[in-house]
């Protein structure tokens, strides 16, 4: 591993998953690039002008600024830390601008926070989460965090819990395991779906299959859905292209 992409936009679920960031970094030597997506206010011309219209034009520029302050300050604290840091700053939408940094990049995992899910605000982000972890061409890292903002387990990988499916084999469980293990020092147990309720592990790993049509998506919910708004594990997910 050498190039880790962490998305961020300074939140409490952001800056919790900084420490699995911290801790796979530190593990692998990778390079961190700190990526923030500044999303600018559009002004709906079909509405009323009320007051100053250059108003809004001003605030958003403020923000703008202030995320860009932000993102530095975040890159110049982990290299008195020690890493290895960049940092890039994008207009956009937020899951293409990551997808897009992550092919750019040649990432080789992508970091991301994901809170809890109950408000509807809170499902959006997490959509976008999910989106990412379905379209990257790269493992993506999903750490879920309480409410509080807190990661909801110590960044550590002791155990890890392989989620067998019935398409997996016992070759794509060691290509995607093997170095994690090696790394880490840690112990793996390889679960069926049903048994993962119960899996006291620090972290899942799991592989993604493309559905083949509206069919298989009927008879095949998204299990990456379903684990990132339900797991309190941190999720590893692989790809295979669609």
């Amino acid at each position: 591993m050498t190039n880790l992409l962490f998305p961020t936009d300074f939140s409490s679920s952001s800056t919790a998953a900084l420490d699995w960031v911290r801790l796979f970094a530190r593990k692998t030597g990778a390079t961190i690039t700190l990526l923030h997506v500044y999303q600018p206010m559009i002004p709906d011309t079909t509405l009323p002008t009320v007051g100053d219209p250059g108003f809004g034009l001003v605030a958003s520029q403020e923000i703008e600024e202030i995320s860009r302050q932000r993102l530095l300050q975040l890159e110049a604290e982990l290299q008195a830390e020690g890493f290895s840091v960049r940092a890039e700053w994008r207009i956009g939408s937020v899951d293409d601008e990551i997808l897009d940094a992550a092919k750019g990049l040649f990432a080789d995992l992508i970091v991301m926070g994901r809170s809890d899910l109950n408000t509807f605000f809170d499902r959006l982000a997490g959509s976008a989460v999910s989106d990412v972890a379905d379209e990257a061409v790269c493992p993506v890292l999903i750490v879920p965090i309480t409410t509080e903002g807190q990661a909801v387990r110590p960044a550590q990988v002791h155990t890890i819990v392989y989620a067998m499916q019935p398409k997996t084999t016992q070759s794509v469980v060691s290509a995607q395991t093997d170095s994690l293990i090696d790394t880490f020092d840690a112990k793996l147990s390889v679960l069926t779906d049903d048994q993962l309720d119960n899996a006291h592990a620090d972290l899942i790993v799991m592989q993604l299959y493309p559905e083949a049509g509206f069919l298989d998506k009927l008879l095949h919910p998204n299990r990456t859905a379903r684990l990132v708004e339900k797991s309190t594990v941190p999720v590893l997910v692989y790809h295979r292209e669609k």
